[in-house]
């Protein structure tokens, strides 16, 4: 009798699950099982397993994850169509514990539609004033590339771990803008904040299964660190907090110009004010939140294509020796490499533009919420799922690239040696919800790496023992722990 009963109720919810599935959704990786959905077939690592499903089922495919319905878009055609075509369909973020419980539906990554388009306009606008793509904010980077020169010399040619080092100087850099502060390597302030930064990136990738089962977040124990990470954001929030000094700050709102972004901010917050604007975006809150998000989007990005730049010279010395060639004919060694300097170190560029594509720091994108149905690659996406792009589809596409698994910056390069911008090189997304600080990360990787190709040669800790360049794989991906020698190039 019970059994009976068991697989009516069973059979019960199968036909409702049933009744309730999205018409011509795009395929699944095979039968979705009430409550757990797809992720019984999760057998290999995600990235891995979302590029197998690929190779099985399209450019364009569905998960459930739970309740929570996804579809996974691939390939240049289809996700350009997705966010360039349907932008405006896809500029919310969905229900997840991020969103919820760390930005609490704030800021520029987790606002959707009209609020976020207020808060991107303000701070690319701001963004701007502070001179980012200019001589400005070319000269605040050039300043802690000087500082990460001198603290490698002062290692004398000793094995060094420099990802540390980078971090540091790629955050003062985001500091600088956002603070008009900066820390020195060995600041336990600064130290405390990437060692914070470090553990939320670990765990937001082991605790993504609360967005889909909910009730996990009441495990004892935390076992799925939901109230860790919860804990870091309210830290590292704080931590703003007290970095932009309010108390200290002197707001005139007849001033143009801005010393920092929470100086604009905070103008921007008493303006609103005394103007009685109702509904905007610019408060507080907000403030934090974004900075947060451009505090965590422009550092561990841009310090980890730094890192496997060098990773990658080390592994590849004859390339090493022809960016130095290069900047040796262009530049000289007697004064540093400006921004003025990129349109002619074309192997450099070329070089930076494998980095990212080879390395691919971010596999997938954030999710985006359909706000009504699409009609994309033959399927719709019903309204109410989440859409996710798998970065490596593109930046890895035999297709595209012919030899993608291959590090190769000569094809960025045409016969006549002059560089090739290819519209799949898409390291900072695309469509209107693209990285808002793609200029400064720009500008940081070419002035950080140009200096360090003119000032060291970069050998290994070891003769003749290269250091891996099999990255490790969790919600960004990240050079393994190595250790260089930084050798003083002669004058």
């Amino acid at each position: 009798m019970l059994g009976t009963v068991l697989v009516f109720f069973l059979s019960l919810l199968l036909l409702l699950w049933w009744r309730s599935r999205p018409r011509n959704s795009p395929p699944s990786p095979g039968l979705a099982l009430p409550i757990v959905g797809h992720m019984y077939l999760f057998k290999e690592n995600p990235t891995d397993q979302i590029e197998t499903w690929r190779k099985r089922l399209g450019n364009i495919y569905s998960i459930q994850m739970g309740t929570f319905r996804c579809v996974m878009l691939n390939g240049y055609d289809l996700i350009s169509e997705a966010f360039l075509k349907h932008h405006e369909s896809l500029l919310e973020r969905p229900n997840m514990f991020v969103h919820k419980e760390g930005f609490q539906y704030a800021g520029i990554a987790s606002l959707g539609g009209d609020k976020w388009k207020e808060q991107r306009s303000f701070l690319q606008s701001t963004l701007r004033a502070l001179g980012m793509g200019r001589n400005i904010m070319a000269e605040r980077i050039t300043g802690e590339a000087d500082y990460l020169l001198t603290t490698i010399d002062a290692a004398q040619g000793q094995p060094l771990d420099i990802s540390k080092l980078v971090t540091v100087c790629v955050t003062n850099v985001i500091c600088g803008v956002t603070f008009s502060k900066r820390f020195n390597h060995d600041d336990e302030a600064i130290l405390q904040w990437l060692k914070s930064v470090n553990r939320l990136f670990e765990l937001i990738g082991s605790s993504a299964a609360v967005n889909f089962f909910p009730f996990l977040k009441y495990v004892p124990d935390d076992r799925f660190k939901f109230n860790e990470v919860k804990s870091i954001f309210e830290n590292l929030k704080e931590t703003i907090w007290g970095w932009v000094d309010k108390d200290h700050r002197e707001i005139n709102l007849s001033d143009q110009e801005f010393h920092d972004v929470s100086h604009a901010f905070l103008t921007e917050i008493e303006r609103k004010r005394r103007d009685a604007v109702a509904s905007t975006t610019i408060d507080e809150a907000n403030m934090l939140a974004s900075m947060l998000a451009l505090f965590n989007a422009g550092t561990e990005t841009t310090a980890n294509t730094i890192v496997f730049a060098v990773l990658y010279m080390v592994n590849f010395p004859h390339l090493q020796d022809q960016l130095f060639r290069e900047i040796e004919d262009v530049v000289g060694l007697d004064c540093s490499p400006s921004i003025s300097d990129r349109n002619k170190l074309k192997l450099l560029s070329a070089f930076i533009m494998e980095t990212q594509r080879f390395a691919n720091v971010v596999p997938l994108s954030g999710h985006r919420l359909a706000t009504k149905d699409i009609h994309l690659g033959g399927y719709t996406i019903s309204q109410g799922t989440s859409v996710l792009v798998n970065f490596d589809s593109v930046l890895r596409d035999e297709s595209t690239w012919g030899d993608p698994d291959v590090f190769r910056p000569d094809r960025f390069l045409d016969i006549n040696g002059s560089v090739i911008v290819k519209k799949e090189l898409i390291p900072f997304a695309i469509g209107k919800r693209n990285c808002v600080g793609e200029g400064l990360a720009s500008m940081e990787l070419f002035l950080f790496l140009a200096a360090l190709v003119q000032k060291f040669e970069f050998l290994p800790e070891k003769d003749g023992e290269l250091p891996t360049m099999v990255p490790n794989v969790g919600f960004t991906r990240t050079a393994q722990p190595f250790k260089v020698r930084a050798i003083s190039r002669p004058k």
